[in-house]
């Protein structure tokens, strides 16, 4: 399964850009596993089959705290409640006019999502931060063969639609990846710096110690016509 390299992937990811910027905050781990039942019942509650990546993230891991910009992956409990399902549906409704963009340059704007079918909010979030500004969505009505269902991607003002949750996953670990880069870049380009700061506030030229004899020199004894 790609997708769970993509996840191993991502917490590496996470983790070194974690020692980089102590003030990030270490990364949460996932929980244990959701049971079956459990998912079942997420299922019965949004009246339609999970895709199949989706589903068994959740027999591994039930939800994943803060995968990306402080939007976490949400959990059984989260999806059968429908807690942050009318907050995600508002934001993308936000979103309405702002085109979003795939695979192929794919013109997708909300708008035209609504035409095709009917109302933004068959949308289905599955991923949200606490302010409800990145959301994850699935639209139901954008099934592939496979079973997995497109996603909505909404964070920082960008729309991205993607072809289902792997996607997702891969599209955090080259983001991720990148800002791993920038950082390894400017703290390189920082340690090539330091020799040359130094060497601009150091001091130019220093005195030289003199060693002063601490009692005086004892003076020539003058020879005079007394002394001979």
């Amino acid at each position: 399964m790609e997708w769970l390299e993509s996840m191993h992937r991502i917490r590496a990811l996470k983790l070194e850009l974690a020692r980089m910027d102590p003030r990030r905050g270490m990364p949460i781990a996932p929980p244990a596993g959701a049971p079956e039942a459990a998912i079942a019942g997420v299922e019965r509650r949004l009246g339609m089959p999970l895709p199949p990546s989706y589903r068994e993230l959740l027999s591994r891991h039930d939800g994943w705290p803060q995968l990306f910009e402080g939007a976490s992956l949400l959990g059984v409990r989260a999806l059968a409640r429908g807690s942050y399902m009318d907050v995600g549906r508002m934001v993308l409704e936000h979103c309405e006019g702002e085109g979003t963009r795939g695979a192929g340059e794919r013109d997708l704007a909300p708008a035209t999502v609504r035409r095709r079918h009917g109302a933004r909010s068959a949308l289905v979030p599955f991923g949200i931060d606490a302010a409800a500004e990145t959301v994850f969505a699935w639209d139901p009505e954008a099934t592939r063969p496979d079973g997995e269902l497109e996603v909505i991607l909404w964070t920082n003002d960008i729309g991205l639609r993607l072809s289902g949750f792997p996607e997702l996953l891969d599209t955090v670990k080259d983001m991720l990846a990148a800002e791993l880069d920038d950082r390894r870049q400017r703290a390189a380009a920082q340690l090539d710096l330091t020799p040359r700061l130094r060497a601009a506030v150091a001091p130019r030229s220093r005195p030289r110690a003199v060693a002063v004899p601490l009692t005086p020199a004892p003076r020539a004894f003058a020879r005079s016509a007394f002394t001979g």
